[in-house]
């Protein structure tokens, strides 16, 4: 048990580390707020943000006809546009801190919640004199939150009124222009407060939540979607006359835009254009009109769309969701946000030369206050003879540059200006990116040296507690002479850590650093210390010479690794590992009997079955809740055919089909309820509550009903399946039924074969008869083979296809409630995605039940074969580890963290679900087994395996 929780609390190390890392808060603090001393055209900001309404959705112009005839105007007559990109996640909170803050949210916030701010950042709402906002309860708290003067105020409905389930989400915009006026004509009775809204620097926020709700519940390209934005862009164009009535005089600029796309199927939160390209439109006061693109030297972005958008013949100018931030505070003179790292695109800006050269020389500044706080940080905290500075940017460098600035300026060279602005603006974006991963290297390598330190303190226990080695080489090794080699590598460790230590006392490093810094050498002085069965392992393969033999071996179990590797960039590859594994009785065993062939053939086929499915699209691209039914439906036949041939000779216990039965009626009822939900939910009538009820409480009934089975194993293994059938059938929408199906009759005959395999003429109708109350071999644990290690490639393999089975890095990555409207419909991220993750880890449950029923049927220890498993995952891991990019587009970036991040959070789980599968296979909470328990006879596993 220590082993298993020192591994466990090592993988949680390594699973931190990648965030602290790759992860890290990028905000610094300190800086001062730098502002020039231009006038701005524009008093105030409307800023509205249209919550999940794509590009293309809002500018096709299909048959000369639009959806948004207002902001179309606004576009050819008043304004300028462009597309505005997002970064992966492409989620609401990051949206909208980039947009308001100006810089990319450290990814920890998703941890810490939705409504409260996991670091202090400035943003355009803080430098705002005033700032009233209107809009859901999930988004607007965490920009008041924190806010010292009380500047900003909020104007919220209930959390309860974002249902995904309701007829017409569309209310959540209307809300919103309607609190709107209502808070004009107050300011109309109201002295004070008009006061406060003839001032300058103050900023309306309208946050409208409809469309994204819209999108999820109903498609982008659905009536309801679309017709929501004719509702928003009527909304935005009484919104202007409503400002425009109050204020009268022209000083009023409108920022539209959106903080994320939707894919067509209605899920947002990876790297797909449609979800990573949102629109942007400007116009009022202080910004740019409409330009024709022949009136520019360089040519515009060209973009086929461009055509069917019919928005050829106006300027067109994109930017970065972060540049959004500066361009706000340009337009009405308040200092950008401490923390921004966006750019400002002068292209916006309706102002003279001088104004947006003085704005732009503000925004070099302000980045470079950033850029001396981070090196300021790092000198202070790091010794002299550990620090190596960016001799890019140095201190001479920068005054040289802002005095050519201010020469530029001075000598009305605006052009000039902007482009070493531009240029320092660049230096010290790279200088930021090189302070801020000033450690990644060295930690990157101890983390490496973890895993490969880890992975050998593995080999050498699976070789001196579970396999032959010692008992060959003539038993102990103790009391064996020190070799030289070995007092060099305690020499090498000693330096190491000690040079770690004086590292970490001598700089100021955060704690974790320790951990990340020190768990290597500890986990390599543990090798050290228990590698004597490694070298008498070496002994025995040369002077047996088996060492071509071993490697052989070796090499393919490499081949093997990197067919899971692949099959988290290319889902097919799974296939090719099916097929292989398919054949593997076939190629390693002669079974000539007609059962077994029979046996065979449909284990063949069962592969088959399974590496159809990695040819199938992902599932969440469009619900098709009668495939659901008809899944749960088949399980329930399939159920019954297993119960007859298992209680066939009285295989079965009395009292165990009234458990199973009960578990059978369990899967019909949760058919009936995703049929009832669904037509209630096609209907607009909502989530009805006895349904909300029913599938609560069937979760629960879930994870307690096995327990009160026997301790015979097909029984306990037919229980857990059932059980968590039901749960995983309310959280489907398409095919994934079929696939729990197919999975769980590959594990049934893969228990059969290695049941059939390990024994010697036992016949495979015994295997009913077999119970969890397993009398140990008179001469112990036997030991490992060379078929177990196939067995835990096994384990490993089926864990992966479990995962990528229905679904893949951007299926998990993305957000759709369609998945768990059986349980909630209201929006509750943590509790939605508790249930997606619940889902995914049932098919890990499940693989993990069977595999610990196969280790307890042939006498394999448990802990060995998983051991085994630890060492192929932790490779395949440490492939993630260096395959990390730290250049490239978000998407590749975040996608090759994904991976990294999945593998490891796997291995976590594992460990836990290993523990779980233990109780729900053999915890029974009936004192003694019943008549008819019989215990099997003892299985041989004497003949040698050709495997």
């Amino acid at each position: 048990m220590w082993m298993f929780g020192v591994g466990f609390l090592v993988h949680l190390i390594f699973f931190a580390s990648v965030f602290d890392i790759y992860f890290r808060t990028p905000l610094s603090h300190g800086m001062t707020p730098h502002l020039h001393q231009q006038q701005p055209a524009a008093q105030r900001l409307v800023l509205i943000v249209a919550d999940g309404l794509r590009a293309d959705a809002l500018y096709d112009n299909v048959n000369h006809t639009t959806r948004a005839p207002f902001l179309r105007s606004i576009i050819e007559k008043k304004g300028t546009w462009g597309v505005s990109h997002t970064r992966v996640p492409t989620e609401s909170r990051p949206g909208h801190v980039a947009i308001i803050a100006g810089f990319y949210e450290d990814p920890s916030a998703i941890a810490k919640g939705w409504k409260e701010n996991p670091v202090e950042f400035d943003s355009v709402f803080n430098e705002s004199r005033h700032t009233w906002c209107w809009g859901s309860p999930d988004i607007l708290p965490m920009f008041a939150s924190g806010s010292e003067r009380g500047h900003i105020e909020t104007f919220m409905y209930k959390a309860e009124e974002e249902d995904f389930a309701s007829s017409d989400a569309s209310k959540l915009d209307k809300w919103v222009f309607e609190h709107v006026k209502d808070f004009f004509k107050e300011a109309i009775e109201d002295k004070k407060l008009t006061e406060r809204l003839q001032e300058d620097r103050i900023i309306f926020f309208l946050h409208l939540l409809g469309l994204d709700t819209n999108g999820h519940a109903h498609k982008p390209h659905s009536e309801e979607y679309l017709k929501n934005i004719e509702i928003v862009d009527e909304g935005v164009e009484k919104l202007v006359e409503l400002f425009e009535d109050f204020f009268k005089d022209q000083k009023t600029a409108y920022v539209f835009t959106s903080d994320h796309g939707m894919t067509d199927w209605g899920s947002h939160g990876a790297g797909d254009p449609s979800e990573t390209e949102t629109p942007f439109v400007a116009w009022g006061a202080g910004v740019a009109l409409p330009k024709d693109p022949s009136e520019f030297k360089d040519k515009m972005i060209y973009d086929a769309r461009i055509e069917k958008w019919g928005l050829s013949h106006v300027r067109r100018h994109d930017l970065h969701q972060a540049d959004i931030a500066p361009l706000m505070a340009s337009i009405i003179g308040i200092p950008i946000p401490v923390n921004s790292v966006g750019i400002l695109h002068v292209e916006y800006l309706g102002a003279s030369d001088q104004y947006k050269s003085e704005a732009l020389f503000a925004n070099a500044r302000q980045m470079l206050a950033q850029y001396q706080q981070k090196r300021a940080q790092k000198e202070e905290e790091t010794l002299p003879i550990f620090y190596w500075p960016y001799t890019v940017l140095t201190l001479d460098r920068e005054l040289e540059s802002l005095a050519t600035i201010r020469n530029h300026l001075k000598s009305a060279n605006y052009e000039d200006a902007n482009t070493e602005s531009l240029h320092l603006i660049s230096m010290t974006q790279h200088g930021m990116d090189y302070y801020h991963h000033y450690d990644r290297l060295a930690l990157s390598i101890h983390i490496a040296l973890g895993f490969l330190g880890w992975i050998f303190l593995m080999i050498c226990h699976l070789l001196r507690d579970h396999s032959a080695v010692l008992r060959m080489a003539g038993g102990t090794i103790e009391g064996r002479r020190v070799s030289r080699s070995s007092v060099l590598m305690a020499l090498v460790l000693v330096v190491w850590g000690i040079t770690n230590l004086t590292k970490l006392i001598g700089q100021q490093h955060p704690w974790q650093h320790y951990l990340y810094l020190m768990t290597p050498v500890g986990l390599w002085g543990l090798v050290h210390h228990s590698c004597a069965p490694l070298r008498v392992a070496w002994l025995l393969v040369s002077s047996f010479n088996m060492v071509w033999e071993v490697a052989i071996r070796i090499l393919f179990i490499f081949l093997g690794i990197e067919i899971l590797v692949m099959a988290f960039f290319i889902r097919p590859m799974l296939s090719v590992g099916l097929l292989c594994i398919g054949l593997w009785p076939v190629i390693m065993y002669s079974m000539q009997g007609a059962v077994e062939r029979s046996m065979r053939l449909v284990w063949i086929g069962a592969c088959i079955l399974l590496a159809s499915f990695t040819y199938m699209p992902v599932v969440g691209k469009e619900p098709y809740y009668p495939m659901v039914e008809i899944a749960g439906l088949t399980a329930f036949s399939l159920g019954g055919i297993v119960i007859y041939w298992c209680s066939s000779d009285g295989g079965l216990p009395r009292h165990i089909p009234s458990v199973v039965y009960i578990q059978g009626m369990m899967v019909v009822g949760s058919v009936y309820l995703v049929h009832s939900t669904a037509f209630s939910i096609r209907q607009k009538e909502g989530l009805p509550y006895i349904n909300q009820v029913s599938a609560w409480g069937l979760l629960v009934l879930s994870f307690i009903l096995p327990l009160f089975g026997s301790r015979n194993v097909m029984g306990r293994l037919l229980s857990v399946t059932a059980s968590f059938l039901c749960p995983f059938l309310l959280l489907c929408i398409r095919h994934e039924g079929f696939f729990y199906i197919a999975i769980t009759i590959a594990m049934f005959l893969w228990l059969l074969l290695e049941f059939y395999l390990a024994g010697n003429n036992v016949q495979i109708a015994m295997l009913k008869f077999a119970t969890w109350s397993r009398e140990k071999s008179e001469g112990g644990e036997r030991v490992l083979e060379w078929s177990d290690v196939r067995r835990a490639y096994f384990f490993l393999f089926f864990i992966v296809l479990a995962f990528f089975g229905t679904g893949n890095i951007a299926s998990v990555n993305s957000f759709d409630p369609s998945f768990v409207y059986c349980f909630i419909t209201i929006f509750s991220p943590f509790i939605m995605g508790g249930l997606l993750l619940f889902k995914i880890i049932i098919p890990f449950l499940l693989v993990t039940c069977f595999f610990h029923a196969i280790c307890t049927l042939i006498e394999i220890p448990t802990r060995a074969l998983f051991y085994m498993f630890l060492v192929m995952s932790d490779f395949m891991a440490l492939h993630f580890f260096f395959l990390i990019r730290t250049e490239g587009s978000w998407l590749d970036i975040g996608t090759s963290l994904s991976h990294y991040v999945i593998s490891m959070a796997t291995t976590l789980f594992l460990i836990l679900l290993l523990f779980i599968a233990k109780v729900l296979t053999t915890f029974n909470i009936t004192k003694a087994p019943k008549e008819g328990d019989c215990v099997l006879p003892r299985v041989s596993v004497s003949r040698p395996h050709r495997d």
